[in-house]
């Protein structure tokens, strides 16, 4: 089994900037930037959520037509309903699939598996939790 992940600074930050704090939304674009390719990842889960987390905010972004995380999360129920019916998926679904979407297109299982020497199956079979993890942490830092 792989060391177990966990992404706090990350949703601690997106909880700052919810909260309009201007130092801290420099921060978590820094960190979405070193997210973005996983560099600094402690395993396969590790890198493989970091870049979840990068994809996870900008489809947020790509979703609302809205790139500022105080306002996103001010958005008011009707809103997220128009945006759902617009979309046809909800925001948690939508973030999820593209995320998976994103890992099947650029091959990340098997380049994270050849990277780290991981040849159990377990990563590609916890893609899907994986995404949905990440998915709902950022929907519930949001609302």
């Amino acid at each position: 089994m792989s060391k177990p992940i966990e992404f706090g600074k990350f949703y601690r930050l997106l909880e700052d900037v919810k909260k309009g704090d201007k130092k801290k939304e420099t921060e978590l674009q820094w960190l979405l930037a070193e997210y973005e390719h996983a560099k600094d990842g402690e395993g396969p889960f590790d890198e493989l959520g970091q870049i979840f987390c990068h994809i996870g905010v900008m489809e947020l972004y790509s979703y609302t037509g809205i790139e500022n995380i105080n306002y996103i999360s001010r958005l008011e129920t009707a809103i997220w309903k128009y945006l759902e019916d617009r979309m046809g998926l909800s925001i948690s679904d939508y973030l999820t699939n593209k995320m998976i979407d994103h890992a099947k297109a650029h091959k990340l299982v098997e380049k994270i598996t050849k990277k780290w020497n991981h040849t159990d199956g377990e990563l590609e079979n916890n893609v899907d939790g994986l995404a949905k993890y990440i998915s709902d942490g950022i929907v519930d830092v949001i609302n």
